[in-house]
């Protein structure tokens, strides 16, 4: 038996995309969109296409989840953002920035020992990004925080104990967020988290008005998503491995902005510990 790993790459304009197996590029909000990119569209089959301005990643995720066939594991990246699995990132940071032009310089292949890992039912995920708060603050603070107390009492009305628990853990007691949606999984894994998320999202849609909202808001279900999925692995006690990003970004701007991440993701992580050694009394 050979396993079969499909790593998703969504795209959405021409750019650099990995294509090599066992990466499928895939055009996210085909339905919507002017320009075809001649390669898989999220539209076809059982689809949610049309919803790409508001759940962003996860029209592609649910289009695989409806579509793909003979899938033993299953993974989601973006077509700048792939996981690193080769050292080539910076040590100690979630999130590397390279130049286009080293892209393909980068190894972006999936060795043997993450396939390994995968069969004993680890889950690949992005590095922790630190914040100075809860990640329900934090969510308030650039988000709409209507929004995320309406999918707080969500899961309090239809789901069970162990996702109210994780829900709360997660969005209030801890200040580490996996980021992107970007994920390695086992289809079984995929399957079940699919079945979770994607009905949760639905009930929340129906009880929010996002038709106002700017196009950065109105990616909310996929920023939810971001939360959901940190949720759903510390309610069932799934072993992660997180692995850093690589960000391939020439915008001078957001590369000075993730110097400054970096920093702030030390500082973070250094007052929480020692706030943590104060509360324990040590």
């Amino acid at each position: 038996w050979i396993m079969k790993l499909t790593m998703l790459v969504c795209c959405h304009k021409e750019d650099i995309m990995a294509t090599a197996e066992p990466y499928m590029p895939l055009q996210v909000g085909k339905d919507i969109s002017k320009i075809d990119l001649n390669i898989q569209g999220d539209n076809t089959g059982d689809n949610i296409s049309c919803k790409n301005q508001s759940y962003c990643e996860l029209t592609g995720m649910y289009w695989a989840w409806k579509n793909l066939k003979n899938v033993d594991y299953v993974g989601l990246c973006h077509y700048r953002r792939y996981f690193d699995f080769h050292g080539q990132c910076k040590r100690g940071f979630p999130i590397t920035v390279f130049p286009t032009k080293d892209f393909y310089k980068m190894d972006l292949g999936v060795p043997a020992r993450i396939l390994k890992q995968l069969q004993t039912g680890i889950i690949i995920m992005p590095k922790g990004i630190n914040y100075d708060c809860s990640l329900f603050m934090n969510y308030c603070y650039a988000h709409v925080s209507d929004d995320l107390r309406t999918l707080e009492a969500v899961i309090h009305e239809t789901q069970p104990p162990i996702y109210r628990e994780a829900f709360n853990y997660i969005m209030r007691s801890s200040h580490v967020l996996k980021h992107f949606n970007m994920f390695i999984m086992s289809w079984t894994e995929f399957d079940k988290y699919c079945n979770w998320l994607f009905p949760l999202l639905n009930e929340v849609e129906k009880r929010i008005d996002i038709s106002h909202y700017d196009t950065v808001q109105k990616r909310v279900y996929g920023y939810m998503a971001e939360r959901l999925l940190n949720v759903y692995v510390r309610a069932h006690k799934i072993p992660v491995n997180s692995c850093p990003i690589i960000w391939f970004n020439d915008n001078a701007e957001n590369r000075q902005s993730f110097f400054r991440m970096k920093i702030r993701h030390f500082l973070n992580a250094l007052s929480f510990y020692f706030a943590r050694l104060g509360r324990s009394g040590k």
